[in-house]
């Protein structure tokens, strides 16, 4: 039964070149060496290949490239499960189109989204690496970061990385400030802030943006509320957005020193100059309405002063209530992205 077993599995290779006698030789040589086995399974490979014998090197690759011949702009993301087919891949000219008319449409960030995977999976399946893939790539990014949606943000930016590597050009400069900013903010390890630090270019440094983050950087590891939303209020490109991220925490540290340096009261309208809340010289009452439902909201107290009827922070009576919420997008799997009702959304 064995030896019948092996036959019927010889037989898959008797259509290749020779594939018979080297099959014979590989099944007799079963109980042989390690390398011997090796050599046998790598003449069968060989026989059973184009009846040249190339090499993985020597194969035109290029010749079996999927060549897209489908015409549609607008195209449904699906994940590919089998071979792509040519009639449903879009050519270069075609992904063109599809990319400045995402760039154009007023719709929502989850059609952008699917459209411009689509687009990213075509170039894929082509194997096209030029600038059009590098505009995709930072389209896509930049909506990401508009939209909150960090997962997507990471993919395209773990890919204009290798893009930039091969001298395609493109946005460099702008997307390394976002990726330092994002290894700030996501809690990266030092080593790899001081690794993306030092392989920065000469005119990478002399970079607006690329400042800003670095500036960034010395404010949150200094913790210097103070700096860093000086630096919030004129943030370039979308480093704003990016920022946000560390907004929360900075504002609540900054909140748990004045309640330590202040005593017995801090006019909130100060509160809220520093921490952001305002872009102007003085606070008008819905600013001082968020601030104020911010602050009660981590745990402070707000008093209004019976001489001048301003609202004031009661530093001293908040130093031993303050507390950090929990978020309101919490989940219990702890991955926001996931939650139902953006799900629902998505469908």
């Amino acid at each position: 039964e064995e030896n019948k077993r092996r036959q019927t599995r010889s037989k898959r290779f008797e259509n290749c070149k020779g594939g018979a006698t080297v099959v014979k030789s590989f099944v007799k040589g079963r109980g042989g060496s390690a390398s011997n086995r090796r050599a046998s399974a790598l003449k069968i490979a060989l026989s059973c290949g184009d009846g040249n014998g190339q090499a993985v090197e020597d194969i035109d690759w290029d010749s079996l490239t999927i060549k897209g011949t489908c015409q549609e702009i607008e195209k449904r993301y699906l994940r590919l499960t089998s071979a792509p087919d040519p009639a449903t891949v879009r050519p270069e000219e075609v992904l063109t189109k599809a990319l400045k008319m995402v760039e154009s449409t007023s719709k929502n960030y989850f059609y952008k989204c699917e459209q411009l995977k689509s687009i990213r999976q075509d170039l894929t399946v082509q194997r096209i690496r030029n600038e059009l893939t590098v505009q995709v790539y930072e389209v896509h990014a930049r909506a990401a970061l508009e939209a909150g949606d960090l997962a997507e943000y990471n993919q395209c930016q773990t890919q204009l990385k290798t893009l930039y590597s091969e001298g395609i050009s493109g946005c460099c400069n702008e997307f390394t400030a976002y990726s330092l900013l994002y290894i700030i903010f996501q809690n990266g390890s030092n080593r790899d802030l001081l690794s993306s630090i030092a392989r920065l270019t000469p005119e990478a440094r002399e970079d607006e943006a690329v400042k800003h983050s670095l500036a960034v950087r010395g404010a949150v590891a200094l913790g210097n509320y103070i700096m860093f939303f000086r630096l919030y209020k004129t943030a370039p490109n979308l480093n704003f957005y990016l920022m946000d991220l560390y907004v929360e925490r900075m504002r609540f540290e900054a909140l748990r020193c004045m309640s330590r340096s202040y005593r017995p009261t801090l006019p909130l309208e100060v509160i809220a100059r520093t921490l952001g809340f305002t872009n102007g010289a003085q606070a008008d009452k819905d600013v001082l309405d968020e601030c104020e439902e911010w602050v009660k909201a981590h745990g402070g107290q707000v008093v209004v002063d019976s001489a001048s009827s301003e609202r004031q922070f009661d530093a001293k009576a908040s130093a031993a209530t303050l507390f950090m919420p929990e978020p309101e997008d919490a989940v219990a799997h702890g991955d926001a992205n996931l939650a139902v009702n953006d799900f629902l959304t998505r469908s």
